[in-house]
């Protein structure tokens, strides 16, 4: 599978099984739980507007959406043209950065068709570093011998067995591919053959106004068989439901054929979005206004506004009580609590790195490059296991709460013609507000050497320069013995990616007086 339980579960797994390989017959955009967002946010979602420098980081659901229209002004869309799938790529791909492009899983290849999103914090770091495989592809059999025969879904060959391969040494196969309604045994043939149901569509099996009601059977409603993971809509659902069939609610003849025709239109897309309704703002909208007459929701009805089941809803404490936790929710995203860990995750993965060491009393200059790689699913080898220390062969089963190792290989140039290769590691942990760097000595790790609290450099680059990516910076100093370390670390983020580190030191002290400056580069797959 490739969708949100997909994702998650190959996830878990990979802490303990051996090997996990995702058979993704598509490939979603894949989004961590908590989003970057860089627009300024409107009056009525803001109560103290900080110096955060426009950088707010919010739960995804908050930060996917927000009203691009008022209440009422967008009737919910239920086509995409090719432009439009264009532009929702674009927008994902923007959120993701170079992040997901360069790992094995890939980006999506035909931005004409709809995108697909899953949710997940960890697989894509997972498939980056190995732990998970990705093959593209559907399992089209088993042999006896247990091998598993893979159809290429990325080749776009008319026929699916035309490119394959073979999966052996499988113990588990794990099924995370949706489920097909079974209404066959529990309607009446002739309740079917009005609903026009298709047992084989796992997409949108039967033709319903607002997937919910059909006027030839004025007693029988449907909740949740709308696919998707709104459950705000399967509460109005619940709502239009009861109000028809108690009475209380009356529909127009030409409300009802048109939503009938809406679903038609839904079932014969192709090719189909993630979603039937793929418009969860304007379904949301669409059923209130039946429900309520457009009397809710009473709050967050402008332009940016959040969208929220809770704001749906008669109970008024109710929404001042999520009102309330919005704007909790906002502050928090802006006083620089999420921002460490949305650092560290941006700079997972591999870099090239160039540093010159520049010694201000001789003006003498050193270089030293090479790579590095910052890891979160390491371990330590043990004292007895013959193991030379490198990071690519250090793997932990449990890893959630791992520190991100920073491994750096290099030569170290003292002139043209003298270079030696040296090493380094550090160990990268989120601590509060703060992302700390420990020293690293004998494999093991030491004493703190920073504590880095970083802030986006200013308000108006970020407004102006967020589609080339902003720098977010973070000073801090270390006193070692008779030396002052002074650091300055700039992180120059592209959505979710980091394109670009660079690294200051001024150095001081009895014996030494030096400045160094190391730029890192991703290096690209």
């Amino acid at each position: 599978g490739a969708s949100f339980s997909a994702l998650e579960i190959a996830s878990d797994i990979s802490r303990s099984a051996v090997r996990v390989v995702n058979i993704s017959p598509s490939i979603p955009w894949v989004l961590p739980r908590w989003i970057p967002t860089i627009q300024p946010l409107e009056a009525n979602n803001a109560q103290d507007k900080n110096d955060s420098g426009g950088v707010s980081i919010l739960p995804v659901d908050l930060a996917l959406y927000q009203r691009t229209q008022s209440f009422g002004n967008a009737p919910e869309t239920i086509s995409l043209t090719p432009e439009s799938c264009r532009m929702r790529h674009q927008h994902l791909q923007s959120l993701v950065g170079h992040k997901q492009r360069q790992s094995p899983l890939g980006e999506p290849t035909n931005w004409n068709e709809p995108p697909f999103v899953a949710i997940s914090d960890e697989y894509l770091d997972l498939v980056s570093e190995g732990k998970i495989e990705v093959l593209h592809g559907r399992l089209v059999g088993i042999d006896e011998d247990g091998t598993l025969q893979i159809s290429d879904t990325q080749t776009g060959s008319d026929n699916p067995q035309s490119h394959s391969n073979q999966l052996e040494d499988i113990d588990h196969v794990i099924f995370c591919t949706g489920y097909t309604p079974q209404l066959c045994d529990v309607l009446s043939p002739d309740i079917l053959s009005t609903l026009d149901y298709d047992l084989d569509d796992n997409f949108s099996p039967m033709t319903l106004a607002w997937d919910t009601l059909h006027p030839s059977l004025p007693h029988l409603a449907f909740c949740g068989m709308y696919r998707g993971p709104y459950m705000g809509i399967m509460e109005l659902q619940a709502r239009l439901a009861a109000g028809v069939i108690s009475g209380a609610l009356s529909l127009e003849e030409e409300q009802i054929q048109s939503a009938l025709m809406a679903s038609q239109t839904i079932r014969n897309s192709n090719p189909h979005a993630q979603f039937p309704h793929f418009d969860y703002t304007g379904f949301m909208d669409t059923m209130s206004q039946l429900c309520y007459q457009g009397d809710y929701p009473k709050y967050q009805r402008e332009v940016g506004g959040f969208i929220c089941p809770t704001f749906y809803q008669t109970d008024d404490e109710l929404s001042q009580k999520c009102q309330s936790e919005i704007q909790q929710e906002i502050q928090r995203g802006q006083d620089g609590s999420r921002m460490p860990k949305v650092v560290l995750q941006s700079i997972l993965g591999k870099w090239s790195f160039d540093r010159n060491i520049v010694h201000l009393q001789t003006r003498k200059v050193e270089r030293v490059y090479g790579t590095v790689k910052y890891s979160k699913y390491w371990e330590r080898s043990s004292p007895d296991d013959d193991n030379d220390g490198n990071a690519d062969e250090m793997f932990s089963l449990d890893t959630k709460d791992n520190p991100v190792l920073y491994r750096e290989d290099g030569l170290y140039e003292l002139t043209p013609s003298r270079k030696f290769e040296v090493f380094r590691e550090y160990e990268y942990e989120c601590n509060h507000d703060a992302l700390e760097i420990y020293f690293v000595e004998g494999g093991k790790r030491t004493y703190l050497f920073l504590s880095l609290k970083f802030v986006p450099e200013t308000t108006s680059e970020v407004r102006s320069s967020h589609d080339d990516g902003y720098w977010v910076t973070a000073t801090s100093d270390h006193l070692c013995i008779k030396d002052l370390y002074s650091a300055t670390f700039r992180v120059k983020l592209n959505g979710l990616s980091a394109s670009e580190i660079i690294i200051k030191y001024r150095v001081k002290g009895p014996s030494k007086d030096y400045e160094s400056t190391t730029i890192l580069k991703p290096q690209l797959s």
